[in-house]
Formats: C-alpha cells, structure tokens, sequence
C-alpha cells in the first residue's frame, strides 16, 4: 500500500467541500479540509506540515480563496497552490502554480493536477528582486 499524499483543502462551501475531500480521499491524498481561511494558513504555514500541495476552490463570488493565495505567499509556507475558480470571476492569479477556470471543473481535472504538482519537484519559489 502506498503512503498517503497529505493536501491542504480549502473551500468556503460546505458541501463542496466535503464532496471533494471524500473523493480526495479515496485516491492516494491525506486531505486535511477546511472551510476557514486562518485555518488554512495555520496549518499551511505549520512546523510540522508536511504538505505536498495545497488546493483553493473559489466556489461562488466573494469567497476568499483569491485572496488566500497572496496570504499564503506572504507566509512561509511553501506549498504548491491549485486554484479551482468554479465562479470564473477571479482575475488570473499569476501566483498559483496552477488554475483550473469554470464552473464545469471536474474532479479528473482536480487529479490530474494534483498528480502534476504532487510529482513535480518541490522547489523554493524565487523571490522577487526588489
């Protein structure tokens, strides 16, 4: 048996949210959901967090899943951020690794990738020369 890939989820919906943590869960990710954006930095950010990415769906306007990534960035964090926009309003956010657009998101492309940056090599990201 494999070990676990363990993920951060966010999701300020409830039902999405745990619509796509059980799905996450029966695949090869430890996900640890949550609906709070300070939580989500919290753990995140957290000494032993040994995540592998993070997901951020923005599910309906006016939810805060944009503004989490630039919370996320200015953290220690160095997680991988996936950025589902199912409410299409979010200009792109060129700091998330990646973006999927549009309401008809699904979860094959939720895994597929989620199975790119999970493999990929995890690398500090650059730092701006400011």
């Amino acid at each position: 048996m494999r070990a676990k890939k363990p993920i951060l989820l966010y999701c300020a919906d409830v039902n999405l949210l745990s619509a796509t943590a059980f799905a996450l869960r029966l695949h090869d990710y430890d996900v640890a959901a949550v609906r709070d954006a300070k939580e989500a930095i919290a753990l995140a950010k957290g000494k032993d967090a040994s995540l592998v990415c993070g997901v951020l769906i923005h599910a309906r306007q006016g939810d805060p899943a944009g503004r989490l990534i630039h919370l996320l960035l200015e953290s220690d964090a160095r997680v991988p951020v996936l950025l589902v926009d199912r409410a299409g309003d979010l200009a792109p956010v060129r700091y998330a690794d990646m973006v999927l657009y549009g309401h008809n998101t699904t979860m094959a492309h939720i895994f597929s990738a989620l199975h790119l940056l999970c493999d990929r090599k995890t690398s500090p990201r650059p730092q701006s020369a400011a």
